[in-house]
């Protein structure tokens, strides 16, 4: 080999250890570097594992005690990077610690297993198809439980169902405290009912980590599924530090007792601060409210609606308790002067609940702020509520309605009315959602109002995009 042969050699190597195109001494010293921090390594190491669990080697004549490592039988060339690194799951479950035993020995080092597949293949991919969507373990479910339940399965590769604890176990059965350890608890039933995030029922913490880091990772528009496709808000929230945007362009309201003609394009803004609370911004958007009587036709931009929502706990679905949260809204007066309703507050609790025959029930009920004809603002109860159930793969169809609001402020607040007092309103109808990948999903109503402060029918479609 010649000598410009041998020197294009050993820049190739010095490109590998990170030292490329550099002076030949710089090389030299860089694998010199290399190859102790190698040796360090594996003396450091256990044997048969990765070296993420370190321990001192002990030669078999030494004392245990003494702790003193047992030098290299010969140094170990350096280790070259591998063409194929391990998963960040892999690397995370050899990380884990020894849990200790319910008797408070220390048991003993099991190897965890991380989740074998993700949600989502490559960018721009779904792997939902591999699930069996007859699988017993999806049966009796309604869209938004079986769309949770799948990710989990796909995690998995396995039709595991959530173990739900049953009423009188010990709470801290599957935590690893030792007995003597513990503090007892007032009402243990109470924590057996209740779980505030489907992490919690993992017998593993390392397992349970992992599963959470991989649902902020990746992205599935089908849970939670949106919030505006029909009247009732679901009670599940975004991971943390992902995004929805969902908008309705098609927005008909027709006239009523007490307001005319209107088109809306609604927007709403979902980002979900931690795992268990979303920020949102709410606004009817553009705003054509057509002419009645003697009053002209207006155009503008309907005020802004700052929103918060928590989950506060999953669905048991053992004892078929529904998931709860709690959305909280102020829609105050950043808007068109005439679509100004002055600033109405709203609380509203959400429930989502499994029902036979796949069919899922979303129901709210709350208090809502409405500015009266002397420019008062009063309170009124409201209530909205839908039925859901998939058709096919990634299209369900729901029936639903509210009384006297939506729960969210779609309803322009138009003070036609006399003696300050409130018309009732009922709206019934149905609708469709189809989720197109796992980043967007189109859905569409058509409503019918139910009374004379109703609008006569109220035309909805939109899309919502997951980011």
């Amino acid at each position: 080999m010649s000598h410009r042969d041998r020197a294009g050699a050993r820049c190739s190597i010095g490109a590998r250890t990170g030292a490329g195109r550099i002076a030949r001494w710089a090389l030299v010293l860089s694998c010199l570097l290399l190859a102790g921090c190698a040796a360090v390594d594996a003396r450091q190491r256990l044997p048969g594992q990765d070296g993420l669990r370190t321990a001192r080697l002990q030669s078999p004549g030494s004392d245990a005690g003494a702790g003193e490592p047992a030098p290299p039988t010969s140094p170990l060339p350096p280790a070259l990077p591998a063409p194929n690194p391990p998963p960040v799951e892999a690397v995370a479950a050899e990380a884990a610690p020894v849990q200790p035993a319910a008797d408070g020995s220390s048991g003993s080092v099991e190897a965890v297993a991380p989740p074998a597949a993700s949600a989502s293949g490559p960018r721009g991919t779904s792997r939902r198809g591999l699930i069996d969507r007859n699988d017993p373990a999806l049966r009796g479910l309604s869209s938004i439980a079986r769309n949770r339940r799948i990710h989990r399965m796909l995690e998995d590769q396995v039709a595991e169902e959530p173990d739900f604890p049953y009423i009188r176990d010990d709470p801290l059965g599957r935590a690893g405290v030792p007995i003597a350890e513990r503090d007892p608890f007032l009402f243990p039933w109470l924590m057996n009912l209740i779980y505030e995030d489907r992490w919690g029922l993992e017998k593993d913490p390392i397992r349970a980590r992992t599963r959470r880091i991989h649902k902020r990772a990746t992205v599935d528009i089908r849970d939670p599924d949106p919030d505006t496709a029909n009247f009732p808000n679901g009670a599940y929230t975004l991971p943390k530090g992902r995004l929805y945007i969902e908008t309705s362009p098609l927005g008909f309201y027709g006239p009523s007792k007490i307001s005319p003609q209107i088109y809306q394009w609604n927007v709403l803004t979902r980002y979900g601060m931690t795992d268990n609370l979303e920020f949102r911004i709410f606004s009817n958007g553009l705003t054509v409210q057509g002419a009645r009587g003697k009053k002209p036709g207006i155009t503008g931009f309907s005020p802004l609606a700052f929103d918060f929502k928590a989950n506060f706990w999953e669905e048991n679905t053992r004892y078929h308790i529904p998931a709860v949260g709690l959305e909280v809204y102020l829609q105050t007066t950043f808007g068109s002067p005439a679509f100004n309703g002055g600033t109405q507050p709203s609380i509203n609790l959400l429930f989502d609940q499994s029902l036979p025959l796949g069919i899922g029930l979303e129901w709210n009920a709350g208090i809502t702020g409405v500015q009266n004809a002397s420019g008062q603002i009063v309170y009124e109860f409201s209530f909205q509520w839908s039925f859901q159930r998939q058709v096919v793969e990634d299209f369900d169809i729901f029936v639903h309605g509210f009384y006297n609001a939506a729960a969210l402020p779609r309803l322009l607040n138009v003070l036609t009315f006399a003696n300050n007092a409130l018309p009732t309103i009922a709206v019934v109808g149905v609708g469709g959602i189809w989720t197109v990948n796992d980043h967007l999903a189109v859905f569409g109503s058509y409503n019918f109002g139910t009374t004379t402060g109703s609008p006569s029918t109220i035309a909805l479609m939109g899309f919502a995009v997951a980011l």
